[in-house]
């Protein structure tokens, strides 16, 4: 039987020998990469690599999905958005091509023979809504672009269980599968989790723990699909909590699902504090108003620059500040709440959820208003749209990571790296541990989950590869070499 091994009690950390695996007989594969998670920022260093000349067999994907999309489709399909639902991303970033040209927005244009999606994105800032790709145009670019590289050569659905620095230099990353237990033994590793999942407030803790069997309260990630056909088909009372774009999907499928059936469904929005109609903000419905998820300027401009050369405090400080939740103008979901507070079937409320409780029938939500008042609220269904668990040591393999070795997080829950996305600490031998996407979250750039900071990553983390000595840079002749080969769909 296979068993993992154990750390020396006055060892200053744990370091896995070739001897132990062997003893463990645990079957040992060899690559340069491992990258860990599987998804989007798994993907965008692997694309990166592939189009500078990396063989496929020289790097392992571990994660869950064989698809880098799956997670994020999972995520679009939870929240009720369908394929022509447009995301919260600049229509120039691509996460399917690290040179950004042609754009989605291209892409679409030709697709649909109509200028219009060049014409929102020309005129954004200025007038309009801009231009965003959809569910179905990023999924076809990502699936297109994998099999492109040979993503199927790299990963075999198996998740990552342990990661252990090796006592000679490089990892270990052990997974489980039927039958025991494999290794694979790299000189490189790359972390790109992801959320470990929607965040539990407390108050969200303490009502699960109390009605373990009450499914009256959901988060805004879990498939609802039926919940919304059923308080939609019967008409109900329905709290909404949270002021993101999460909460704003849901509060449009409750109310269209409302127009459309003719049910007395009341909606209650639950928000924390009220915007005061400053620039961006909007005071009339209560949310605040931004394109992105950071200003632009927090992407490729000054601000950026800035921001990596701060404290960390500051540094931190300043990311809670830019990164509050906001969400993106859009018409048709104003004028459907506008006529929805008109008609007084939708309230909004301000101020802090202080507990849930269930009597059986319905859930009771307890707030404490900005005024000093209490207000409760009774609802035939919660929807919890707090977002998403921002701790990268929610996931076991860090957490296990942090308690054995001196890596650690910093205080908004991601990985402590250094400005090419090395996690501090994470050193073995010559071998580099890197850290993308959430799990790099509070590091030295702000928006870390984008599909520009995705690439970003990607592009800084292979040119600290290439100086290690695994691929090389993309030198201008070899990135426009790659550039012809992805307009013309040559397979890697």
């Amino acid at each position: 039987m296979t068993t993992i091994p154990e750390q020396a009690a006055d060892a200053p950390e744990r370091l896995v020998s070739d001897e132990q695996l062997d003893a463990a007989r645990i079957p040992v594969t060899r690559v340069g990469l491992a990258t860990i998670g599987g998804g989007l920022g798994s993907f965008a260093l692997v694309d990166r690599l592939r189009v500078a000349g990396v063989p496929a067999e020289e790097i392992a994907v571990l994660g869950a999905h064989t698809s880098p999309g799956a997670a994020f489709q999972a995520r679009c399909t939870a929240l009720g958005m369908t394929d022509d639902s447009r995301l919260r991303s600049d229509a120039t970033a691509r996460i399917d091509n690290l040179w950004g040209f042609p754009g989605y927005a291209g892409g679409e244009a030709r697709r649909t023979r109509s200028l219009r999606p060049l014409t929102r994105q020309l005129l954004q800032g200025v007038a309009g809504e801009g231009s965003s790709p959809t569910v179905a145009t990023v999924r076809a670019a990502l699936d297109k672009e994998a099999r492109r590289i040979g993503w199927p050569l790299m990963t075999s659905g198996i998740p990552a269980d342990y990661l252990f620095k090796r006592d000679a230099g490089g990892y270990f990353v052990i997974c489980r599968k039927k039958g025991g237990m494999v290794a694979i033994r790299c000189d490189h590793v790359h972390l790109a989790l992801g959320a470990p999942g929607p965040r539990t407030t407390p108050e969200v803790a303490a009502y699960r723990e109390a009605f373990p069997g009450s499914t009256r309260l959901t988060s805004a990630y879990d498939d609802n699909a039926a919940v919304l056909r059923q308080l939609a088909n019967r008409g109900a009372n329905v709290v909404v909590r949270g002021a993101g774009p999460a909460a704003v999907q849901l509060l449009e499928q409750l109310a269209a699902g409302r127009i459309r059936h003719g049910r007395d469904l009341h909606i209650w929005h639950v928000v924390r504090s009220w915007p005061d109609g400053s620039t961006g903000h909007d005071q009339r419905l209560g949310f605040r108003h931004q394109a992105l998820d950071f200003p632009r300027a927090a992407y490729t401009g000054a601000l950026r620059d800035e921001l990596r050369r701060a404290a960390e405090e500051e540094r931190l400080d300043a990311f809670e500040r830019l990164g509050a939740p906001t969400t993106p103008r859009r018409k048709a979901v104003d004028e459907l709440l506008d006529g929805a507070r008109a008609a007084g079937w939708y309230d909004a409320v301000v101020g802090e959820v202080e507990s849930f409780a269930d009597d059986g029938a319905q859930i009771a939500t307890r707030v404490l208003l900005q005024n000093g008042e209490r207000m409760t609220i009774a609802a035939d269904h919660v929807f919890d749209a707090t977002g998403l668990e921002t701790d990268a040591g929610q996931h076991a393999l860090v957490a296990d990571l942090l308690a054995f070795s001196p890596v650690a997080t910093n205080r908004l829950g991601g990985l402590r790296t250094t400005p090419d996305w090395t996690v501090e600490g994470g050193d073995s031998g010559d071998g580099r541990m890197f850290a993308s996407g959430r799990t790099a979250r509070g590091g030295h750039y702000g928006p870390v989950d984008s599909f520009t900071g995705l690439q970003q990553a990607a592009l800084s983390i292979a040119d600290t590869l290439a100086t290690a000595g695994f691929g090389e840079r993309l030198s201008p002749l070899r990135s426009a070499r790659g550039w012809l080969q992805w307009i013309g769909g040559k397979s890697l």
